[in-house]
């Protein structure tokens, strides 16, 4: 896998940043010597795989987010939500899919393009998937089953 560092750097940046997090407070969790975000930042130098994976893991983020081209971030804590709704009934799941959906359509009027095309393509995936129950599921209940049948 070839890395961009400004791409990285960059991307640490942006990321704390969005976290409202000073560069000394993100060397402090991630346990790394002083002024190392702001030299990695700066692109001043590298980081190494391992300050890669605690800078990661304090933004919240997976290593691979932290370090590819893709634009699409998911938090650890939005990955929480989406296991949270394979686990739902799906007439649950619908029900927050419309909520979403709604909440979604009314943003998508306030905003400029190309966001407002962006929201609008969103919604119509919404309806989309509220119309047929093609959620990932867990394998937590075939795990449960099988272990009653020991």
């Amino acid at each position: 896998m070839q890395n961009d560092p400004t791409l990285i750097s960059e991307r640490i940046r942006s990321l704390r940043m969005a976290r409202n997090m000073k560069q000394a407070e993100l060397d402090e969790k991630a346990n790394l010597p002083r002024s190392t975000v702001s030299k990695i930042e700066n692109a001043k130098r590298e980081a190494t795989a391992s300050e890669l994976v605690r800078i990661s893991q304090i933004l919240g983020v997976t290593l691979d987010m932290l370090v590819t081209e893709s634009d699409s971030f998911v938090y650890r804590e939005e990955i929480k939500v989406i296991e949270a709704l394979r686990e739902i009934p799906f007439d649950d799941y619908k029900r927050i899919l419309h909520t979403i959906e709604a909440q979604v359509y009314f943003t998508s009027k306030d905003a400029q393009a190309p966001r407002r095309g962006y929201l609008e393509a969103l919604v119509g995936s919404l309806t989309q998937l509220s119309q047929a129950d093609r959620r990932p599921r867990s394998n937590f209940e075939d795990k449960k089953r099988i272990t009653r049948k020991d």
